[in-house]
């Protein structure tokens, strides 16, 4: 059964941490930043706390580059990545079977994105904000709606998506 979590990323401090919070605002998954690297990518630790599981890989600096002219068109249009042990995210997603199809969040300004599997419906993930705060905020969190057996899955993709905050992934 498909469970509500809400992911907040930490991302103005030198060592990056990203938390995945279930409904009673207990920590279910990290993915935290061990060892700052000025030059080239650096250590991070993923921590399943469900399972216990955790393993460490390679984060890179995030790339970004705007397609085209200015204003609205490029800041939609940009390319954003960061290389996870090597390969660029977007790759090594792909590779596993991940897909991404974007859309605007319904309820409220901002966006939502549909994550699939091999096919398969795997997660929803979702721009939200601090509880009374707007999604102009900078504090931008994301709600992910997903199975507890896929979280390891879909933490990275929700991991991938606000460390580039890219728009559009289709």
């Amino acid at each position: 059964m498909a469970e509500t979590y809400r992911l907040k990323p930490v991302l103005g401090t030198i060592k990056q941490a990203f938390y995945l919070e279930n409904a009673n605002g207990n920590t279910v998954y990290e993915g935290k930043m061990t060892k700052f690297s000025l030059l080239g990518a650096s250590p991070f630790e993923f921590v399943n706390h469900i399972t216990g599981k955790t393993e460490e890989h390679k984060v890179g600096k995030t790339i970004t580059a705007e397609q085209g002219g200015g204003g609205l068109i490029a800041a939609l249009s940009k390319s954003s990545w960061f290389k996870f042990d090597g390969k660029k995210i977007w790759d090594y997603l792909h590779e596993l079977g991940i897909r991404i199809n974007t859309g605007v969040s319904g309820s409220k300004i901002g966006m939502s994105y549909d994550v699939t599997f091999k096919g398969e419906h795997l997660a929803t993930i979702a721009n939200s904000s601090p509880k009374g705060k707007s999604l102009l905020t900078t504090d931008l969190y994301y709600d992910v709606i997903c199975e507890e057996k896929d979280l390891d899955l879909v933490f990275l993709t929700a991991f991938s998506i606000a460390k580039t905050e890219q728009t559009f992934y289709n």
